[in-house]
């Protein structure tokens, strides 16, 4: 009889004890998150930063065909909706009621695309790695001989015909009332031509490796 007893009060006294806890935890309550624990947020982060990192690259709008439609006096937005990207901006600076910015655009292979603009209108652009239908040509034949052919004051065309092909177009400007453009032909272990024009007319060359 005393065991029996005993037994009761035991599990009177569980219970009683189970109902205290409820009071402070709460039903059904879970484990606390340890800290630190942040994975799912740093996965976010990290997504949010891979998509900031693929803003600068232009995909395939990086071309040498629409790096050519690039005019002097587009926006912004124009170019960027052309190149198919926003892009990177590494500089800007104000100068009197004038607004300057640059911006970089990156695809594979070392492609790079640079453009400048004042008050969101371009002002000059310049390419590296860049490649047009007619590159495997322009890189085939040239020669000290043609090189020295190359007079100041011809115009494009007439370097095309003396070089056999068309160059790439490496960087346009435009400074008051005058453009400038300079074009490169690259040719066999890293030899080149390179010319720059004003107003369509030869103003200097280069050239590296040729013989």
């Amino acid at each position: 009889m005393k065991k029996s007893l005993s037994l009761v009060l035991v599990a009177l006294l569980f219970v009683v004890l189970g109902c205290s806890l409820d009071r402070f935890t709460g039903p059904g309550e879970s484990a606390p998150t340890p800290a630190g624990d942040t994975t799912s947020d740093s996965k976010s982060d990290d997504k949010s930063g891979d998509d900031k990192s693929d803003e600068s690259k232009g995909g395939d709008g990086l071309t040498m065909e629409n790096y050519e439609k690039i005019k002097s006096g587009m926006s912004y937005d124009d170019v960027a909706e052309l190149l198919g990207s926003k892009g990177s901006e590494t500089s800007s600076r104000s100068s009197g009621k004038s607004e300057y910015k640059s911006y970089k655009w990156e695809g594979d292979n070392y492609v790079r695309v640079y453009v400048n603009f004042k008050d969101d209108e371009m002002t000059s652009k310049s390419q590296t790695g860049l490649k047009s239908g007619s590159s495997s040509k322009s890189s085939s034949d040239i020669t000290m001989a043609k090189y020295e052919k190359i007079e100041n004051g011809m115009s494009v065309s007439e370097v095309e015909e003396i070089i056999g092909s068309k160059g790439e177009e490496t960087s346009s400007s435009s400074i008051g009332n005058s453009s400038y453009k300079s074009y490169r032909w690259k040719g066999d272990k890293f030899s080149f031509i390179s010319v720059r024009f004003k107003d369509d007319k030869v103003n200097s060359k280069s050239q590296y490796g040729l013989k």
